[in-house]
């Protein structure tokens, strides 16, 4: 779990225990998806390699890699700037988690990751969650790329990659209105997803994405440029029950 809670560390929330009795559910999806070169979140009734267990993690994050010593740190990494996974990894209700990792060298997919962020959720957690939270350095500078859902279609005209997300989670009966971001003491275009306004390339992305901000009243703004190594970030959502600003920095 060090991985997953240097994040959590990252956004000022408590620490996550591993749970040594779902970890083993965890490493069989892993080894599923490695040995069927797969990404997703179930398994195949039909396929040799689906187990009992594999299937009471597959529901949670997962990363797939083409190569053979990718890890839970680059899986974690992977789940901290994706817009629709990060929300879940910094939830502050959770406060147990289990992680599996299975690697194979041959085919498409030779590495695996999969972290249950469901089972141990307890509580109503304490919000706002800010991510990179005041006074933070944050390692990331580039959003996730093949994020699902794909936080480009509410980015359009974008040429390149995004910046690493920041992230605003309300809670419940908070919304966020608008926000506005500041690199280096300079406005910087970004988007703005949020459970009322995000639209995905398809109907059934519009509906995931928005479950998954809605969960935590999240709200997710991404700049259109990645960040700057060393630089200072000062941003600012206009929510419903007043503003919320804070600054950090890039490493």
């Amino acid at each position: 779990m060090t991985s997953v809670n240097a994040v959590r560390a990252l956004a000022g929330v408590a620490a996550v225990t591993g749970e040594p009795d779902w970890a083993p559910g965890c490493t069989s999806h892993a080894r599923y998806l490695v040995r069927t070169d797969r990404g997703e979140h179930r398994e195949d009734p039909a396929s040799p390699h689906r187990t009992a267990a594999g299937e009471t993690c597959a529901a949670g994050h997962y990363f797939v890699s083409s190569q053979a010593d990718s890890g839970a740190e680059r899986a974690v990494a992977y789940w901290a700037t994706g817009a629709f996974h990060l929300p879940q990894l910094i939830d502050p209700r959770l406060s147990r988690a289990a992680l599996g990792v299975a690697h194979d060298d041959s085919g498409p997919v030779q590495s695996a990751a999969v972290l249950d962020v469901q089972r141990g959720l307890e509580g109503t957690g304490t919000y706002p969650v800010r991510f990179p939270a005041p006074g933070r350095v944050s390692p990331y500078t580039v959003a996730a790329t093949s994020e699902w859902p794909d936080p480009m279609a509410s980015c359009p005209g974008n040429p390149g990659p995004l910046g690493a997300p920041v992230a605003l989670l309300l809670g419940p009966d908070t919304t966020v209105r608008n926000a506005a971001l500041k690199v280096n003491g300079r406005p910087v275009a970004a988007c703005l997803l949020t459970a009322q306004t995000f639209q995905g390339g398809a109907e059934a992305d519009t509906q995931a994405g928005r479950n998954v901000l809605a969960a935590q009243g999240a709200a997710v703004l991404l700049p259109r440029r990645p960040l700057p190594a060393g630089a200072a970030v000062r941003v600012s959502f206009v929510t419903t029950a007043g503003r919320v600003s804070w600054a950090f920095r890039v490493r």
